[in-house]
């Protein structure tokens, strides 16, 4: 404080003088007042002098204490909340700290300073939070594979190069995050059809303060295109019997391979139960009748293997059965007329004579 001396003096009419002294103590001894600005929010990825800078936020970042001349003085009245109360000199200073990430907290201390050391601090939170998205261009081209059902589309990129490297011209870029540190998740979604089966993969791409990109959308079509596979044959076969009708035809893939000969079935995405056998059958001759019938064998997915031919002998080798007459007749015959038929209507009327065969009518003679 500044020191006051104040000496009175008496003095009487004879000229006698006595002294005393008063001291008066001039000091500041109330403290300033210093309000810091509003707090604010900028958007960058870190917080240092390059992103909190004088033109966002009236000052550089510092951990240094910086004292301000005369016209920063000015710049911090000018921000917004900012104020000082003060009728003396005064000195303010600002010092930086920061804590925390996504968001970076940035503690501003202000400091007020008064000539007589008297001093008063107040706090500015600037926020320094990165809310950008990694930004997305371009796309994944839409991918058609062979295959039985989901499961056969390929594994989901889990990385950014991953993505990149699928067919097309897509492209990710984060301001904040270099690529190998971006997360990439995806989920499925299935149309629920076969022949073909169409899946809906979306991927999502998250940076290191959780910003979530646009949905990316990869599109997976998964086709059966390959025809039952058939190896072997089978043999030619001889049956007894009168027409086409005695010669079933097999309706499984079971049956087809009980058949003779050493014909197999495989199929890359149907059981054998589930594959559908069709036949069709073209007949030439009598005596045997040859019947070449033609399988053909379905999948779910109407691929069709090629023709699988059978070629079937059927023969009618029994001879007809004859019941003779019960006596020995005799017929007279004009000599001119069909001996054979006459015969025939006696048996039938008076000798009891029956010919039978499996196949169907006989011929006297």
């Amino acid at each position: 404080p500044v020191l006051v001396t104040r000496t009175y003096t008496i003095t009487d009419a004879c000229d006698n003088t006595t002294n005393d002294t008063q001291t008066i103590t001039v000091g500041d001894a109330t403290a300033p007042v210093i309000v810091a600005p509003d707090d604010i929010t900028i958007e960058a990825c870190t917080a240092e002098a390059s992103t909190v800078t004088a033109a966002n936020s009236g000052f550089a970042y510092s951990e240094t204490s910086v004292t301000l001349n005369a016209g920063d003085v000015n710049t911090f009245l000018g921000l917004q909340g900012a104020s000082v109360t003060e009728a003396c000199d005064y000195t303010v200073t600002y010092v930086d700290s920061q804590a925390d990430t996504c968001p970076v907290l940035v503690t501003r201390t202000y400091t007020i300073t008064d000539a007589c050391d008297n001093t008063t601090s107040d706090n500015q939170t600037i926020t320094v939070d990165d809310t950008t998205a990694p930004a997305v261009t371009g796309s994944i081209t839409a991918s058609d594979l062979e295959g039985c059902s989901a499961s056969d589309a390929p594994a989901a990129a889990t990385s950014v190069a991953g993505l990149e490297a699928l067919a097309g011209d897509l492209q990710i870029a984060d301001a904040c995050s270099a690529d190998g540190l971006l997360t990439v998740t995806s989920s499925d979604a299935s149309d629920g059809n076969t022949c073909p089966e169409v899946i809906t993969r979306t991927y999502t791409v998250t940076d290191a303060c959780s910003n979530e990109s646009v949905d990316i959308i990869h599109t997976i079509t998964v086709d059966d295109t390959i025809a039952p596979v058939v190896t072997g044959s089978i043999t030619a076969s001889t049956i007894e019997g009168c027409s086409a009708s005695d010669a079933q035809a097999e309706t499984t893939v079971a049956g087809l391979e009980a058949l003779d000969g050493n014909l197999a079935i495989a199929d890359a995405c149907t059981a054998d139960g589930l594959l559908t056998v069709t036949s069709s059958d073209a007949s030439a001759g009598t005596c045997p009748l040859v019947i070449t019938r033609t399988y053909t064998v379905t999948d779910p997915c109407s691929d069709k293997s090629v023709d699988i031919v059978h070629t079937i002998n059927v023969d009618d080798t029994t001879a007809p059965t004859l019941t003779a007459a019960a006596a020995n007749s005799t017929v007279e015959c004009d000599g001119t007329s069909d001996p054979g038929g006459a015969f025939v209507t006696w048996l039938a009327n008076n000798g009891g004579a029956t010919a039978t065969d499996a196949c169907g009518s006989v011929t006297w003679s």
